[in-house]
């Protein structure tokens, strides 16, 4: 008798299974990481957008909870709102473009303007109030990514 062990899916391909389901089962319009980073994350210039920004969940294992959370908390608002998720390759430039400092983060945009960014998990309530303030809110000024690093190779705290 011969027991063969085979390998379960890996972090990212959990990922991809994720987003796939969120495009079929819930609307979501993936973007690519061809997406030229200049323009607006959005398929149309005007109404509301929610953008999922993700990394690879060996990294954050909150990136596939954010995957199934998301499209629950924003079913209330129907069609109002367009919904995007970006891939890992197609997150890191939109990260940067946003000024986000991890994933999994939800962009909010309207009318091609930035409104403001929810990072990491929620208690449910909580993400859904965030939601709405931040969907009724005014456009804010988009913030601006510095990256940080030490002066010299030994580190910061040496």
């Amino acid at each position: 008798m011969s027991l063969e062990l085979k390998a379960g899916p890996t972090s990212l391909e959990r990922l991809e299974t994720a987003i796939g389901r969120m495009v079929q089962k819930h609307g979501f319009f993936e973007i690519s990481p061809e997406f030229p980073v200049d323009r607006p994350a959005s398929r149309t210039q005007s109404g509301l957008v929610a953008l999922l920004l993700t990394e690879d969940p060996q990294r954050n294992l909150e990136v596939l909870d954010a995957c199934v959370i998301l499209p629950e908390a924003l079913k209330p608002l129907g069609e109002r709102i367009v919904r995007q998720v970006a891939g890992p390759a197609a997150s890191a430039p939109l990260m940067q473009r946003y000024g986000v400092a991890r994933a999994p983060a939800v962009v909010f945009l309207r009318d091609g303007e930035f409104v403001g960014v929810l990072q990491g998990i929620r208690d449910w309530g909580e993400y859904q109030g965030e939601v709405a303030r931040l969907l009724d809110g005014p456009a804010q000024p988009k913030p601006i990514g510095i990256p940080v690093r030490a002066a010299n190779s030994q580190g910061a705290c040496a």
